[in-house]
Parts: C-alpha cells; structure tokens; sequence
C-alpha cells in the first residue's frame, strides 16, 4: 500500500495545473462550437475531453477518496 503525501513536486502542480486549464478551455469550447451549430458529435466529444482534464488534474483528490473508502471496507 502506498503512503499517503502531502507534498506534492513542482512537476505534479505544474501538470495539474496544466489540466484544470486545458479542461476548462475545451469546455468552453465545445459550448462554443454548440451555439455555432456544429455537430453534436464534435462537442460532445469535445466536453468529453474537457471533463477527462478536470479530472485529470483532481486525480490526487480521487485516489485519496479511494484510498478512504478501501480503508472502510
């Protein structure tokens, strides 16, 4: 079992960073590409993207729920 950290380097801040921003982006983007009137499977497939970026970068925040309720059972 992994122990638990609570610091994090600078790299692992940078890249959480890096996908809060890109999944934010692509989600204004697929409501962009919404309102123009484009395919709905572009910006669904877009939001998909956008979703999986923030959760991308919550990752430490699900691994520690996981942890959590693994740790319950």
């Amino acid at each position: 079992m992994a122990r638990k950290r609570r610091h994090r380097s600078l790299g692992e801040m940078i890249s959480t960073i890096s996908f809060y921003g890109v999944g934010i982006y692509f989600l204004l983007e697929g409501t962009l590409v919404r309102e123009e009137g484009g395919p709905a499977m572009k910006y669904a497939t877009i939001w998909l993207a956008g979703v999986a970026c923030l959760l991308g970068g919550a990752r430490f925040m699900i691994a520690d729920l996981f942890e959590q309720l693994r740790g319950r059972k």
